[in-house]
């Protein structure tokens, strides 16, 4: 089970359930031996906070869009008292029992009476089956913490039993449990339930809303002597280059310079910051004294992306200055940070033109995990392989990159099973990829950044990819993106003609080919951290709809979100499921690292693959020179 909490009054939670009395199918040829997988998505929402004399009131939603097996509801109160966490709540559903309370929502409508025991192919959310039923139970307990030695010791009681009906009873509604911490995010818990079962668990959790190690990353302090100090006050060129000079420590590379008066501009490509905050401490922190020679007073820093200017942010060095010495709040110094006019001064009055030797190569060996869980074969099919990265930068706009993927062990010869789907098989056909393709080549490509427009606060920018893009499709194809940086939105489009590889993954191609294209709208609501995306167009299946996308940055950068997409194919062509949705995070890889970097570890959960509403991987994602640096996003998140 994995559990989020995206806001202090919500809770999200998935479960992969192995339910080992029931088998996949009732087919031995499908599923063999294997077990029955249930998938679940659940909600919890506090309805009231708990106080000193009030306790906590929560409502919760298990399995809402499931096949049935888990589906409850239930409503919850908790309240600690010194050392102790009480807890008691109703439950519906799978949450009831035979020889529970009278549903008492039946006296407002006979509706709530009847409760299907079954959702069919999961995927709807049942609402007459919501509070439905005529039963419910009730369910206590408490946790008592032992302050000195971190043991936690649990009792409940739950009257429930979901699998009555295929037999399965239990001995007692009583069970005790111990939780034994072995670290701050580390916890070994045993425990009885049900009157005979004994068990045992592990589970991790950590506060990803802020930053998990600290960094060692330590700042330059400069020191000049008087010839110095006026070779820097009088030579254009000696100014620019010692900025440039010191920056590279840091993986800040100096584009441009320049300056105006008692204000200098700096146009910079960085490499190892995510938080564009972090960079402009870094900035004035290591130059300060470069500047201060010079006599300038503001500051403005405009960043790039393959030629893009992506942000351009001024702030009087005086202020900032006074930030660092902790004279001046981060709140103070932001109301004086202008966050807005992408247009520069052009590189005709610039000082110095940043020269960069082309073509430059880069590569890489990594790890590769490819995970598939729930197939009717087994619970867990994978593969364990490495990655040879290969990438040419040709100009700032131009670039190749080339992946080489080698397999060292996997399990996939097990995945025997023919895909069936009513649809063309855009991503149904995973077995025989990833049987076939263990030594692949799962990038082939050519990108160019077309020069972007900017006027005053407005950017659009767009670009050309050709090539292989993934495992499964090449092809070549646009995107565009516009946006103005003083609101909290953008649009993107992309549209792709792209052709089906065989499954080796090497260089010919099957029949299928298709057009898709897709217009998304993104916008960064009101709500802190909180993002909707709406995206229609068509899909890799030929099939047309939309795709509802909302998200939860936290302060660390630390990403959670979920996504459903419905097309104009019908349930009964879907599959199991019905439509398509997801839950992914992201967590930036410098959040759990002693220093600072760019780039993301990328987690999903899918309920299936199935071929309706699924996208094309491995475009051009212009999306990426955007995202986390709106003003609303910059001034949200904390220098440190």
């Amino acid at each position: 089970m994995i559990a989020a909490t995206p806001f202090n009054w919500m809770e999200v939670s998935l479960r992969y359930t192995d339910i080992n009395f029931l088998r996949y199918s009732a087919y031995y040829a499908f599923s063999r031996n294997q077990t029955f997988k249930d998938k679940s998505f659940n909600l919890k929402f506090r309805l009231i906070e708990e106080t000193d004399r009030y306790p906590e009131l929560s409502i919760g939603f298990r399995d809402p869009i499931g096949t049935g097996w888990f589906s409850s509801e239930y409503i919850v109160s908790s309240k600690r008292i010194g050392d102790f966490d009480f807890t008691v709540g109703v439950g519906w559903g799978s949450l009831s029992s035979e020889d529970g309370i009278t549903n008492p929502f039946i006296n407002l409508s006979d509706n709530f009476r009847a409760r299907s025991a079954d959702v069919g192919r999961g995927g709807n959310i049942s609402f007459d089956n919501w509070f439905s039923g005529k039963k419910i139970s009730s369910f206590y307990g408490f946790e008592y913490t032992n302050k000195l030695s971190g043991l936690r010791f649990k009792f409940d009681y739950d009257s429930s039993n979901p699998f009555i009906a295929q037999g399965q009873k239990k001995e007692s509604n009583y069970g005790f449990g111990l939780a034994i911490p072995a670290s701050k995010l580390f916890d070994i818990n045993l425990f009885k339930r049900r009157g005979t079962d004994i068990g045992f668990s592990f589970s991790y959790k950590a506060n990803y809303s802020r930053e998990i190690i600290k960094k060692n990353e330590k700042s330059i302090d400069l020191f000049f002597n008087d010839e110095d100090k006026e070779v820097l006050r009088t030579n254009d060129q000696v100014f620019s280059g010692t900025i440039n000079y010191y920056l590279q420590n840091f993986g800040i590379f100096t584009q441009n310079v320049h300056i105006n008066n008692d204000e200098v501009l700096l146009t910079v490509n960085q490499s190892k910051y995510r938080n564009l905050n972090i960079s402009n401490k870094r900035i004035i922190e290591t130059i300060e004294n470069i500047l201060i020679e010079r006599n300038i007073k503001s500051i403005s820093l405009i960043y790039q992306e393959s030629n893009v200017n992506i942000n351009k942010i001024s702030f009087p060095l005086e202020d900032f200055l006074s930030y660092l010495e902790n004279a001046m709040t981060l709140t103070e110094l932001k109301k004086v940070t202008d966050y807005s006019n992408f247009k520069d001064y052009g590189n005709s009055k610039s000082i110095f033109n940043g020269v960069i030797d082309y073509p430059i190569y880069s590569w890489g060996i990594n790890p590769s995990l490819k995970n598939h869980l729930g197939a009717p074969e087994g619970f867990y099919l994978g593969q364990v392989g490495i990655n040879f990265d290969n990438d040419v930068a040709f100009s700032k706009q131009t670039s190749f990159e080339a992946t080489a993927s080698f397999n060292i062990y996997d399990t996939f010869d097990e995945f025997y099973l023919t895909a069936y789907s009513r649809l063309p098989k855009v991503r149904s056909d995973i077995r025989e990829y990833l049987k076939q393709g263990k030594n692949s080549i799962s990038r082939f490509s050519v990108s160019h950044i077309l020069k972007p427009f900017y006027s005053s606060n407005f950017l659009v920018a767009s670009g050309i990819k050709f090539g292989i893009f993934e495992e499964m499709y090449g092809g070549f194809g646009t995107e565009f993106i516009l946006r103005d940086i003083s609101k909290p939105w953008y649009l993107k489009g992309n549209f792709y003609w792209v052709k089906q590889r065989e499954f080796n993954q090497r260089f010919s191609f099957r029949d299928y080919e298709t057009f898709t294209g897709h217009l998304t709208f993104s916008w960064e609501t009101p709500v802190e951290g909180l993002n909707v995306k709406i995206i229609g167009g068509r899909y890799l299946a030929k099939d047309s709809g939309f795709t509802l996308n909302l998200s939860k940055t936290f302060k660390s950068g630390f990403l959670l979100g979920a996504y459903a997409t419905k097309t104009d194919i019908s349930a009964i062509e879907f599959g199991e499921g019905s439509f398509d949705k997801g839950i992914y995070f992201s967590i930036p890889l410098d959040l759990v690292s002693s220093k600072y970097r760019k780039g993301y570890a990328r987690f999903s959960w899918r309920n299936l693959t199935r071929d309706g509403g699924v996208f094309l991987n491995g475009g051009l994602e212009l999306q990426r020179f955007i995202e986390n640096n709106s003003r609303n996003t910059l001034l949200r998140i904390d220098y440190e």
